[in-house]
């Protein structure tokens, strides 16, 4: 072999190893991904729910609605007002008193919809200083913790025993109850179908 040969071959030469190497190294940083890896399904996403139950997406509700407590075994035509921050009942002869060291409460519930009258004794939940307009004076005001249903919504919240003798409906629906689930039509009334409501309510 000549010497001017040995010149061509020796960059032939370089030029392949040259290119080893650069698929060796680009070889080294490419993922590695098994079978099972790529194969496997991912786990669906859970939403915690508790003890309320709710359709995925908000319900549009009327100005008044039926409501259904079961701890009462009644229903009410009840205001739904985003105005109010927590949910108030019509209560009457409100007496605090003690058992086994918790604060309780007697007092009846006064559904002005079915005219009919319920004596109940229930432990506190909560207890607030509402302050009254016009004489500025607070008033201790007891909540006690039930579940509410209007439709097929439901949801457990601490609602105020207030007096709505000066009021036309005995249940008062605030934002307790209302977020996250529903959006409040004024123009509509009794849109929701409640277990144990009438089958027609009054339009408003």
């Amino acid at each position: 072999m000549t010497y001017s040969n040995i010149k061509t071959l020796l960059p032939l030469a370089t030029l392949r190893r040259t290119t080893s190497l650069l698929v060796l190294s680009f070889a080294c940083f490419m993922p590695v991904i098994s079978p099972l890896q790529a194969d496997k399904p991912q786990p669906p996403s859970v939403k915690r729910a508790g003890s309320e139950t709710a359709p995925t997406e908000k319900v549009v509700v009327g100005a008044v609605e039926y409501v259904a407590i079961p701890a009462f075994d009644t229903v009410f035509a009840a205001r739904i007002d985003t105005g109010a921050k927590r949910s108030s009942i019509y209560a009457v002869d409100v007496e605090t008193f003690e058992r086994d060291g918790n604060p309780w409460v007697r007092f009846v519930i006064r559904n002005t919809t079915q005219d009919k009258d319920f004596p109940m004794e229930m432990e506190v939940s909560r207890t607030a200083r509402i302050k009254q307009k016009g004489d500025g004076e607070s008033q201790r005001r007891h909540s006690i913790e039930v579940v509410l249903t209007m439709g097929d919504l439901t949801k457990q919240v601490h609602i105020n025993l207030a007096d709505r003798s000066n009021l036309e409906y005995p249940l008062l629906i605030g934002r307790d109850f209302l977020k996250g689930t529903a959006l409040v039509d004024v123009a509509r009334s009794f849109t929701q179908k409640t277990p144990g409501a009438p089958r027609k309510g009054k339009k408003k």
